[in-house]
């Protein structure tokens, strides 16, 4: 999974595309008045819960707003405060493929997103920069004090008139502007969440089970930082459910029980993938993390003998 945080603030101009006639994601999670223009008759809306979003819509939040896209394939796009963004295209390669290319614009703001599969093909352009995916999946967000680009974990390729440059985990480009070498501004990410994760209740693999999730934020020292922060946890299975909500307390800490509705389907592949990140502009230099959770064994049922506490030979 790729990670990343871009920071930006002007404007771009962008060319315009023919139409799709089918929705390519949906708003949800809103908090706060959020405006749509819809690109097919150029009206201004109100972006309620549920509203269907189609290629060349423009999504714009104000100040302590914040909404959530998301895409037919289950990918997100967390829009904060004070931002314009735009799908300007989205569409599936092939009947039942599930492969998809996306190119998305960011004109102002912040977002943090995160996009699933090996065949994922996204593209997003900045006035600064253009980001092209290097992986099977991504986070990022975007804030409008300062040009910033940092790398959790994964690979992206980070592109301007200058030049190139392929950044690593826990890389991040620090104020660059469109005719700046982003390889004189690479530096190293210092501040981390740290995730840990054991079973609170652990029953058949096919009832549900919950798992423990302790979330840290710490400097190299092992000094807290992050206070009262909010969190945004995100993965990559179906029948998962987390409270929302999900703050760090003054220490820098945070313990959140998550819920399995049905294990077995949700470790088809072995493992279960969850991402943490900071669901807010402030702790942009903070990096997030993910923990892959292995499936757990079979369990083996053991007979012991009640007079001699010995195992039993099984049968």
């Amino acid at each position: 999974m790729i990670q990343l945080v871009l920071r930006l603030c002007l404007l771009t101009t962008f060319s315009f595309a023919v139409l799709a006639q089918d929705a390519v994601a949906t708003l949800y999670l809103s908090k706060g008045v959020v405006e749509v223009t819809l690109s097919k008759s150029m009206r201004i809306t109100q972006g309620r819960e549920g509203l269907l979003l189609y290629e060349r819509d423009l999504v714009r939040t104000g100040v302590d707003r914040k909404v959530t896209i998301l895409f037919r394939d289950g990918s997100e796009i967390r829009l904060f405060e004070n931002t314009e963004f735009q799908i300007q295209e989205a569409f599936e390669q092939g009947a039942g493929e599930r492969t998809f290319r996306r190119k998305l614009l960011l004109r102002f703001g912040a977002f943090l997103s995160n996009f699933f599969g090996r065949s994922d093909h996204t593209l997003t352009e900045t006035p600064h920069f253009q980001l092209k995916l290097e992986g099977t999946s991504f986070n990022k967000q975007v804030s409008k004090e300062q040009e910033l680009v940092a790398l959790f974990s994964g690979k992206l390729l980070v592109q301007n008139v200058r030049g190139k440059a392929l950044l690593e985990p826990g890389e991040v480009v620090l104020g660059v502007n469109r005719g700046e070498i982003l390889s004189d501004r690479i530096e190293k990410l210092t501040q981390q969440l740290q995730v840990q994760a054991e079973p609170s209740e652990l029953l058949s693999g096919r009832s549900s089970q919950k798992l423990l999730l302790r979330i840290q934020a710490r400097e190299p020292k092992g000094e807290a930082i992050g206070a009262r922060l909010p969190l945004r946890i995100l993965t990559d299975g179906e029948g998962v459910r987390f409270p929302e909500g999900v703050r760090l307390d003054e220490e820098g800490k945070a313990e959140v029980e998550v819920r399995l509705l049905v294990p077995d389907r949700l470790y088809r592949k072995g493992f279960l993938r969850f991402t943490v990140m900071v669901d807010d502009p402030l702790g942009l230099k903070i990096s997030g993390t993910e923990i892959e959770i292995r499936k757990p064994g079979d369990s083996k049922r053991l007979e012991i003998d009640a007079d001699t506490g010995k195992i039993l030979p099984g049968k």
